[in-house]
């Protein structure tokens, strides 16, 4: 089970997600953003462990191909259009093939659909040439284009994930900054796990991707976030009592903005 997201920033794109993994019924810590080295995207998914880490090894011979000699073009103009064309060629090839070896499939019932029991989902993101994009590579097949809309979430919290958003919507703006989008992440994958059932835990991993090319975060980076958001929802707690009388410990003034939090 996973909670993973993807986010559009004014200078750069993330994608986050929890932590835990499971071995049939025993959990277990799961790395879950990935950079690519040469090609400038990050990327994050839901799902089986081996459809994942079959679209991994396919997408690090795309990466390697890009090293050898000119970068990919039409990541790093960027192309949206044919990016989509050349991830669309790679995912779904690697997924059907993924999903062809399954030895317990059965067959679908007259006018339904075939039930893959390891299906996957994936957020492919990237940034150059101060351009973002933003690519979801659904289990069915289908491919979205979430780049105007700036965020999405996948996995079994994603509609968690999308709610906490949803409240934090008022911060998501053309200023929203990667140092603001780690904070609105992190709280959106934090608030998530406080609330699901299960099979989703910390810590929050994020990788991103901006002018300086793609990169996961340390965990020294990643606790560092963890405070920061602390002191955000100790602002707003205390906003709270903005023109409320007999209390003292009311701020005076505006409200703080999220990068004074």
């Amino acid at each position: 089970m996973t909670v993973a997201l993807g986010l559009v920033c004014s200078d750069g794109v993330l994608v986050a997600s929890d932590s835990m993994g499971s071995n049939q019924s025993v959990a277990e810590h799961s790395v879950k953003v990935r950079r690519c080295s040469s090609t400038p995207m990050v990327w994050t998914a839901s799902g089986s462990v081996y459809v994942i880490e079959e679209v991994e090894a396919a997408l690090a011979a795309l990466d390697a191909s890009g090293s050898q000699g000119e970068p990919l073009r039409i990541f790093t103009e960027p192309n949206e259009p044919a990016i989509r064309t050349k991830l669309k060629a790679i995912l779904h090839k690697t997924m059907k093939t993924a999903y062809d070896s399954a030895l317990h499939v059965a067959p679908p019932a007259p006018g339904g659909m075939m039930q893959i029991p390891f299906a996957s989902d994936f957020l492919l993101l990237g940034y150059s040439n101060d351009q973002p994009w933003f690519l979801e590579f659904a289990q069915d097949g289908q491919v979205n284009s979430h780049t105007v809309g700036a965020f999405y979430a996948v996995g079994s919290g994603g509609h968690f994930a999308t709610v906490a958003r949803a409240l934090m919507r008022h911060y998501i703006d053309t200023d929203l900054t990667l140092e603001l989008g780690r904070m609105l992440a992190y709280r959106a994958i934090e608030t998530t796990i406080d609330v699901s059932s299960g099979f989703v835990g910390m810590p929050v991993q994020i990788a991103e991707c901006s002018s300086d090319g793609p990169r996961v975060l340390t965990t020294d980076e990643i606790e560092a976030i963890g405070v920061e958001v602390q002191r955000w929802k100790t602002v707003e707690r205390e906003s709270l009592r903005i023109g409320q009388p007999d209390v003292d410990a009311a701020p005076a003034g505006d409200l703080p903005a999220m990068a004074q939090a």
